[in-house]
């Protein structure tokens, strides 16, 4: 748990209400034995070395009523330790009704707290009195952490705080004027506020302290009567796929499908929806369009629900249509350069090595990103990139799990000539190389 969160997570929390941080709520796994119904506490957590950091109180429940706060750590119940892996095991044990006893930290002040378990509600994501708690996500804002340091990745289209001047990659430093140094924070901040509070955020953009100001939206409603979406494609034969913090693509026979589309994502603002089916590319049916490289944007054919809509996307989605036409390195952590809204690219499909990787061994380093592919025409290969090289800092950054390869160029933009160190047969070379837009 304390290595995944240690990694670039970017869009955690998707605009749907996606309730893992909560304690005790209905999931998809039924429960346990014990109860037919869980106990319910009614907070929203994240993860915290001690305990379960807790982001936001639901009203009306035993939370509420005990007066619970974000930004409280729950680290036991009934002195048995609390983690976020064992929540249901420590929980759920409990019958509703039962009285427990929680070790809580408040800023520094440890305390025990009685607390009577509820039922979990059936109609908890519809019914007005169990009101979630706002957080980042749910205002429009998109960030991912690394290391302490909180970093704007984007934010909802045509929402306020998408026009109030973000930059991607600008820090994060303090909400309303109290610090904040991870999502975590991030979430427990927002919590407290209602839809048209005012919101300050305090960043850092390179140097440069700022502040941006806007009002509390909340964009998770949706009309409880319009149900799940329904797949409209049910019998698909997906033969690959590639998955990503905020797009998961599947490929099959004359076809690239839409399996989860964050709306932070490029492609949603192009036009794209979750289920859409890709067939033709520039005019050529989707797995014959080779050449997506050459302009600004690719005009594509998508069938949605018994009609085909064509739109144009950005040529830095040129890696994910043709992705099913290459054989998978270690597949799962293979990512593209150049899916950015300034589209450069570095020309190369990688895989960002654990420290771990047989790779490393016998070597002075331990962290880089493997070159599985070089493409044809872009600036790695002029540079004299090969495949297999491992490429272990950028500029004299090192290229590590928590920020990648990709993360790395996406710190410089098109034109900018950097260095490359790259470990290729034991020895750690150098290799100058200009970045540029794809569409060069």
């Amino acid at each position: 748990m304390k290595r995944i969160l240690g990694i670039f997570l970017c869009v955690l929390v998707l605009l749907t209400l996606l309730m893992t941080p909560a304690v005790a709520l209905a999931q998809e796994e039924a429960p346990s034995a014990s109860a037919a119904t869980p106990p319910f506490i009614g907070i929203r957590y994240w993860y915290h070395d001690e305990g379960l950091f807790v982001t936001g109180i639901i009203p009306n429940t035993p939370a509420a009523e005990v007066e619970m706060k974000a930004g409280d750590i729950v680290m036991a119940v009934n002195g048995e330790t609390l983690r976020v892996e064992n929540v249901r095991e420590v929980v759920w044990k409990h019958e509703i009704g039962a009285t427990i006893s929680l070790s809580i930290d408040r800023a520094g002040r440890r305390f025990e707290q009685d607390l009577t378990l509820m039922a979990l509600p059936e109609d908890l994501f519809e019914n007005p009195d169990y009101a979630m708690p706002l957080d980042l996500a749910s205002v429009g804002l998109f960030v991912a952490q690394c290391d302490d340091k909180l970093l704007v990745m984007g934010a909802l289209s045509d929402s306020e705080i998408a026009t109030a001047g973000f930059h991607i990659y600008d820090e994060i430093t303090a909400i309303n004027g109290g610090d904040v140094h991870t999502i975590g924070e991030a979430d427990a901040a927002v919590s407290v506020l209602n839809a048209g509070d005012p919101l300050r955020f305090d960043i850092l953009r390179g140097e440069r302290a700022m502040t941006i100001k806007v009002f509390a939206e909340d964009h998770r409603r949706r009309d409880p009567r319009r149900g799940p979406p329904r797949r409209p494609h049910p019998r698909l034969e997906v033969e690959r796929a590639y998955v990503s913090q905020n797009i998961e693509l599947g490929y099959g026979d004359g076809f690239v499908v839409v399996s989860v589309l964050d709306p932070a994502h490029e492609l949603y603002a192009a036009g794209l929806r979750q289920f859409d089916l890709i067939v033709e590319a520039n005019g050529a049916p989707v797995e014959a369009a080779y050449d997506l490289f050459s302009g600004d944007t690719i005009k594509i054919a998508v069938e949605r629900m018994n009609r085909t809509l064509r739109f144009d996307v950005p040529v830095s989605a040129a890696p994910l249509l043709i992705f099913g036409d290459v054989e998978p390195v270690e597949q799962d952590r293979s990512q593209w350069l150049g899916l950015h809204e300034k589209q450069v690219t570095l020309g190369v499909r990688y895989l960002q090595l654990e420290p771990d990787s047989p790779h490393f061994e016998g070597r002075s380093v331990n962290q880089g990103a493997y070159i599985a592919e070089v493409i044809e025409g872009l600036p790695a290969v002029k540079a004299g990139v090969q495949e297999g090289d491992i490429i272990i800092a950028v500029a004299g950054e090192p290229v590590t799990m928590e920020i990648d390869l990709r993360n790395r160029i996406y710190f410089h933009e098109p034109g900018e000539r950097v260095t490359l160190d790259i470990l290729r047969d034991g020895e750690i070379l150098q290799i100058e190389v200009t970045l540029r837009v794809a569409s060069k």
